[in-house]
């Protein structure tokens, strides 16, 4: 065959385009990571790679506001020394590892077990030595990683004024086949007597997502601005699980969590440090998380507990479950009516996170993440033996048959239900505080519930702090409030 000059510029590019045009998958990023065996010859978990460009990369987690790329993939029987490859195979947000972008990078390998906790990197896990990528993922090639550290045990120093409480919940244990803790930080007095004729009143807190009873030194300072923290105890107690936060619901995914609390935990804290025994001596507070818990258990449990600050709760009403209503015809979690991005966080009145991408995020963690953790709660298990997504991740889509089963963790629906019954009894015992731009757009479901009180001329109340986001609610004049309100409820007088 004659070759002209135009056949020639043709081979020639064609040429040229093997060898620069198409990307060599031989140069992609991936990363092969092996185990010596110091956490068991063979490992079940998930494995994550997480990165960063400007400091060492965050092991317990992706930041909310800033994620970096990072990638993870499950294991079983994980042998060591063994070779696992990490690549194209990976779940990772947006993509590879060989589309994270112009370097430089640094990375760490985390090995996560099944435990109780939602931390990434959590007791009982592994990690690597740091490592530095240089160029982008489609040329970086492999890089080689030994998961050869322990991650730190949790450590608890003494305190005059704190009890570290970790209990073995028959309940709890008997769901889920292996030993399952309760777990609270017991906060007393200075002069606190244990035997003493009348219990102390006691706050039961719950704190919002990934805090754990471990926070006890902290609400300890923040309950210290009350004049009555002489008179108080207080129970920070550990909603904490491997999935995420399971705010004290019974659920067919995280178990009898509420009647576990309620009729094992909570008799051998009372039994135990002299707190409690009534309900006029036993309160509920909570932030985010926590918040929806205080709520809920208040309003199931409505004889038991004398009282509940539910501050910025998490969805009360999921007609709003942030910017979304649930049971919309064609709802979708990713886009609004008009085809908008649809936002959950915001910086004053700019939306800073959107559902579509937290989303994406939220499943590369897997379990612990926070859209996971509400569908471990409020989702019926799967055939998979999972929780069932509420919406297609594909589309957003809800799924109505799901949206369905949300609908008993309603707490405005459980209310509006069983109103006759539940109105006298929680007459005065709702104290919901939150802010006026809630960061998570928690605000609008507190606003309808309150004209909802008001409608029904029921005693209960609800502020919504002028300007606030999801912090301010924490501020020390709510707990100044509460323990006056604590107070006058019980005749104490201020001996400070």
């Amino acid at each position: 065959m004659m070759v002209t000059m135009k056949n020639l510029v043709v081979i020639l590019v064609f040429l040229v385009c093997i060898g620069g045009c198409t990307r060599n998958a031989n140069t992609d990023l991936r990363f092969v990571v092996t185990h010596d065996g110091m956490a068991g010859e063979e490992l079940t978990g998930r494995v994550y790679i997480m990165l960063s460009k400007s400091r060492r990369p965050l092991i317990g987690g992706p930041d909310w506001f800033n994620p970096e790329p990072f990638f993870a993939m499950d294991v079983e029987n994980w042998k060591a020394n063994t070779p696992l490859n990490i690549g194209e195979n990976a779940d990772g947000m947006d993509g590879s590892p060989s589309s994270i972008g112009e370097g430089p990078w640094t990375a760490v390998a985390v090995f996560r077990n099944d435990n109780d906790q939602s931390r990434i990197a959590s007791e009982g896990g592994l990690y690597t030595d740091v490592v530095h990528i240089e160029g982008d993922g489609s040329v970086a090639g492999v890089v080689e990683m030994s998961l050869n550290t322990r991650v730190s045990s949790r450590t608890w120093k003494p305190h005059k004024n704190l009890r570290l409480v970790e209990e073995r919940s028959p309940l709890l244990s008997a769901f889920y086949g292996r030993d399952v803790l309760h777990g609270a930080c017991v906060i007393v007095p200075d002069d606190y007597n244990p035997n003493r004729e009348t219990p102390y009143p006691v706050v039961f807190w719950i704190g919002g997502f990934s805090s754990d009873h471990y926070g006890g030194r902290f609400m300890k300072s923040l309950f210290g601005v009350s004049d009555y923290d002489d008179q108080i105890c207080r129970v920070v107690l550990n909603a904490q699980f491997h999935g995420g936060h399971h705010v004290f619901a019974d659920s067919a995914n995280t178990g009898p969590r509420m009647t576990a609390l309620i009729s094992e935990f909570i008799p051998y804290l009372e039994k135990t440090f002299n707190i409690g025994g009534s309900p006029s001596h036993r309160y509920l507070a909570g932030h985010s998380s926590g918040g929806w818990s205080a709520m809920w258990l208040q309003v199931k449990n409505p004889d038991f507990f004398g009282g509940a600050w539910p501050l910025a709760p998490d969805p009360i009403d999921f007609h709003y479950f942030q910017t979304l209503d649930v049971y919309a015809d064609n709802a979708n979690m990713y886009t609004d009516e008009a085809g908008n991005l649809r936002p959950l966080a915001r910086n004053g009145t700019t939306p800073i996170i959107f559902s579509k991408n937290f989303t994406a995020m939220d499943d590369v963690i897997k379990d612990g993440g926070q859209m996971g953790s509400f569908e471990y709660v409020f989702s019926p298990r799967g055939d998979d033996g999972r929780p069932r997504h509420m919406f297609d991740r594909e589309t957003g889509a809800v799924v109505p048959e799901v949206a369905a089963h949300w609908r008993q963790y309603d707490i405005r629906h459980v209310l509006e239900s069983n109103w006759e019954e539940l109105s006298p009894k929680l007459t005065g015992k709702l104290h919901i505080i939150a802010g006026e731009l809630d960061t998570f757009y928690l605000v609008e479901a507190v606003i309808e519930l309150q004209e909802f009180f008001e409608e029904k001329n029921f005693d209960a109340s609800i502020l919504v702090i002028e300007g606030g986001d999801h912090g301010t609610v924490m501020r020390p004049k709510t707990i100044r409030e509460m323990d006056e309100t604590i107070a006058s409820n019980l005749g104490l007088v201020n001996q400070q």
